[in-house]
């Protein structure tokens, strides 16, 4: 008689089952780990350094938005409205292409990677939080040194600055909370869904690109709030025409988009393929 004792149960931590199979996601947060380890320990030990990264990431949005708004300005009215915005949308998403390849450090990617983190218990609440104030502190004092040498020259066109400050009063006074918390959501949500798709690209760069582009382009057609980018535009704006920037408007809307950034971001992109690909359970 067989020996049943050497017969294995068909379970899914078997040594015969492909562990990659059930958790497909996971060299992914295996990648994201690894990253989160990284920014700690740059965080922690040369934080001048960090800072500068991410102020590197409020620099390229600062200038990638103006250089959308001039597109849009050039353009004018030579194109139908839908051909217009989407190329104005598409010429923004080279923002986060820059930023990826650049390392530098986004607060809005980063509210995906440190919940996950935080979920696999690789760093602490408190020291998430810190590292998510460095960045948005690095990120806005980027967006002001921009803001800054663009004021004092004159290389804003008048079409351009009422570009501008049209889209200033349409995000702060002629926005209500709940609508800019839903659109900041939906923001979030396809810059990281992109960002873990070019995460499993290997060495492909060019698909990489690809995804990364694809993710901006449909957040920046829809209008959707992204708070660094909202910040570039209204720090922009109070530099160049201060009466026109309603500052309790603009302090909503700069806080629902960063609590909308955060669910989109962190919850329902990062603890959802955090928990798809927990595998501790069957260790």
């Amino acid at each position: 008689m067989p020996d049943k004792s050497s017969k294995k149960s068909p379970e899914i931590h078997s040594d015969n089952m492909v562990w990659t199979r059930i958790f497909y996601g996971r060299e992914v947060m295996e990648r994201i780990i690894e990253t989160i380890s990284k920014k700690q320990e740059l965080q922690q030990h040369y934080i001048c350094r960090y800072v500068l990264r991410a102020a590197m990431a409020g620099l390229i949005i600062t200038l990638i938005y103006m250089f959308t708004c001039q597109v849009k300005a050039d353009l004018g009215d030579l194109l139908n409205l839908g051909i217009s915005k989407y190329i104005t949308s598409f010429t923004f998403s080279v923002a986060l292409v820059f930023i990826y390849f650049t390392n530098s450090e986004l607060l809005t990617s980063n509210f995906m990677y440190f919940t996950v983190g935080i979920y696999y218990r690789k760093i602490k609440y408190s020291q998430a939080l810190r590292v998510l104030g460095l960045c948005l502190f690095g990120n806005i004092l980027g967006i002001i040194f921009i803001a800054g040498l663009v004021a004092s020259c004159n290389i804003i066109s008048p079409e351009m600055q009422q570009l501008l400050l049209n889209a200033v009063e349409l995000k702060t006074v002629g926005s209500d909370a709940w609508t800019i918390f839903v659109k900041a959501i939906f923001a979030n949500f396809f810059i990281n869904v992109a960002i873990i798709i070019a995460m499993q690209m290997g060495e492909d760069y060019s698909a990489k690109i690809f995804a990364l582009l694809a993710g901006v382009t449909v957040f920046a057609y829809m209008g959707f709030e992204h708070v660094i980018a909202n910040s570039a535009l209204f720090v922009l704006a109070l530099f160049l025409e201060p009466q026109s920037v309603d500052l309790m408007h603009t302090g909503k809307n700069f806080i629902f988009s960063l609590l909308g950034n955060y669910i989109g971001g962190g919850l329902i992109v990062g603890l959802f393929y955090a928990f798809l690909n927990d595998d501790r359970q069957i260790q």
